[in-house]
């Protein structure tokens, strides 16, 4: 057989084998760009989210946001907003909150209102009163992905 025949290396003209070697060569070395979705974006594409410690349940104005229960399905530490997904937040201040009104009980702090939900008591020009649902702690970047959907309150 002849090195001349249709299809042997030698029928192609030299310098075309080489430059598709180059050019395969180039492709598969070429870098891949892969688009992977944000965090936020993940979680705007699902329903649920996720309870948080006490240190990182504060949104920019040092509240701290409680997620009432009845918001969602709770499975553990994770709430099944729904769909769509809604829910009710409580942005609790950070105040001296009393169990009781006029002072004579021990002070409560913002986690322990958001996980027991009741009415507390803070002095601000008089003894006032917070109502705080029952509910678990989220990070206000969590309740981010839910923009439009969640309702809230500030006490």
């Amino acid at each position: 057989m002849s090195n001349d025949t249709p299809g042997s290396k030698s029928a192609i003209p030299n310098g075309i084998v080489g430059r598709r070697s180059i050019l395969k060569g180039a492709i598969a070395a070429a870098p891949v760009i892969a688009t992977l979705p944000s965090g936020a974006a993940l979680a705007r594409s699902s329903n649920l989210i996720s309870a948080t410690s006490p240190t990182g349940a504060f949104d920019g104005y040092g509240r701290t946001q409680c997620l009432d229960k009845n918001s969602g399905t709770l499975s553990g530490s994770v709430m099944d907003l729904g769909v769509p997904p809604s829910g009710s937040v409580t942005a609790i201040t950070q105040r001296d909150y009393r169990t009781e009104p006029r002072g004579s009980a021990a002070t409560i702090t913002e986690p322990q209102m958001c996980a027991t939900g009741g009415d507390f008591y803070y002095q601000d020009g008089g003894w006032q009163t917070a109502t705080v649902p029952r509910g678990i702690l989220v990070s206000a970047t969590a309740l981010s992905s839910f923009a439009g959907s969640i309702r809230f309150t500030n006490v």
